[in-house]
């Protein structure tokens, strides 16, 4: 919608209207409705005003500036230029000086004067006019043609008594009772700006064997897993809590994806597990060959623990890597966590007083395990005997006794477990009493 408006009589005639219906309204004779006379509205000139009978309400449109303070103001925004059909560049900038709405302050001068000199009948028009405007400093308008609503201010200007005689003096009509208002700010419309460009055109890119032109091989893209999990006290009906991890993150039993191109052909039937320091290992087996695509290994790593790390996984064929015809696609990682039963329940049963809780599993490294509840570490058991509070101890590679520390707040704590930095999928809470 354009800002601002092209006819200023708008505004005039928005003023004379709600000073007709304050007039009908006036409460100002209900003393005396004997009294009660006519009031004659316009906006003629002062001098045009007084050659018309009866009592004469005249609101005149004298003097108009622009406004000082929104003079200068960007209010319609940057925008930017369509480019030409050579170039794809588009240039965003502020608009030039006619793109913007030029802005206005506009000077009325309200009169009242009667035909045989009643000063009765001009100061009770006076006075409901400026009862009208003081209790109305906002004016709405709503331009014609679709135009958006504008509103306005109106205030009562402080003018002296030299001001106005001044002005008087500058028309051809006796001075009469006066006062001025102010609208402000008046937009006048602008010209529409330029066209805008058109929309940047978006480009998607779906992984087709053949159309990623990365190598004149084989190529993996990444991995991808959607862990779900039981949060405590979740309702037998509600569905369970799940995220997305791509580099994935498995552990034993568990199942991710291999994204790539040209999978299953005979240059990328074959896939290969690359372990810190050591060579690399033939994995085929993980693939689940009905789940997979040309652009997708379904993987699932064998119930047997393998220490827990970061692994990259690549593709090629089946031929050794020191063979002359071996082909090797470029490589990428994925996380291998060790493996924390869930259960039946998410929450760890209570044990006895002073007992430990137990957390079972798989590939618990003493070497290189940290427990967690929440963001609160648990200090590794050093000594004889069961963990103290706020200790775990690594039984075995299977089991874990731990004890939260003795000023851990009450409340439900998730049982966090990482070994060489990988973080196992949240499957177990605690609660605090």
């Amino acid at each position: 919608m354009p800002l601002g408006l092209l006819d200023l009589s708008l505004v005039t005639g928005q003023l004379l209207t709600l000073l007709k219906s304050w007039v009908a309204a006036t409460h100002i004779w209900d003393g005396d409705p004997s009294q009660k006379f006519d009031i004659n509205l316009n906006g003629k000139p002062p001098d045009l005003a007084r050659e018309d009978p009866g009592c004469q309400l005249d609101l005149y449109l004298f003097h108009v500036t622009q406004d000082k303070y929104q003079r200068n103001a960007p209010v319609t925004g940057p925008y930017a230029l369509k480019p030409p059909a050579s170039t794809q560049q588009t240039v965003t900038r502020v608009p030039p000086i006619p793109a913007q709405p030029l802005s206005l302050d506009l000077y009325y001068l309200l009169t009242a004067s009667s035909a045989d000199g009643s000063y009765v009948q001009e100061q009770q028009a006076m006075s409901i006019a400026l009862k009208c405007f003081h209790e109305n400093p906002f004016v709405r308008l709503t331009v014609p043609g679709g135009g958006d609503p504008e509103e306005f201010c109106l205030t009562m200007e402080l003018e002296t008594a030299d001001d106005l005689g001044h002005l008087w003096l500058a028309t051809t009509a006796a001075l009469r009772l006066a006062a001025v208002y102010k609208v402000s700010v008046v937009f006048i419309e602008p010209p529409a700006p330029p066209e805008l460009a058109a929309p940047a055109t978006t480009v998607t890119l779906s992984v087709s064997p053949a159309a990623v032109p990365l190598t004149a091989a084989v190529q993996v893209l990444g991995t991808y897993v959607n862990v779900t999990y039981r949060r405590p006290n979740q309702p037998a009906a509600a569905p369970p809590p799940r995220y997305d991890l791509s580099p994935a993150t498995v552990a034993a039993g568990q199942s991710f994806f291999l994204y790539g191109t040209g999978f299953g052909s005979a240059a990328a039937g074959n896939v290969y597990l690359l372990a810190p320091g050591a060579a690399e290992e033939d994995v085929t087996a993980w693939v689940d060959a009905a789940a997979s695509t040309a652009s997708r290994f379904a993987l699932t790593v064998p119930p047997a623990p393998r220490p827990a790390g970061i692994y990259q996984l690549r593709v090629g064929n089946n031929l050794p890597a020191g063979n002359a015809l071996a082909v090797r696609s470029n490589a990428t990682p994925f996380g291998l966590a060790a493996l924390v039963d869930a259960g039946t329940t998410p929450v760890l049963p209570a044990p006895a007083p002073g007992s430990p809780y137990v957390l079972t599993g798989a590939g618990f490294d003493p070497a290189a395990i940290e427990v967690l509840l929440e963001t609160v570490p648990l200090a590794p058991h050093g000594g004889a005997g069961g963990p103290a509070p706020g200790e775990f101890l690594v039984a075995d590679a299977r089991t874990i006794q731990f004890q939260p520390p003795a000023d851990l707040g009450p409340g439900t704590y998730a049982v966090r477990v990482r070994v060489n930095q990988v973080d196992s999928a949240p499957a177990k809470w605690v609660t605090v009493p």
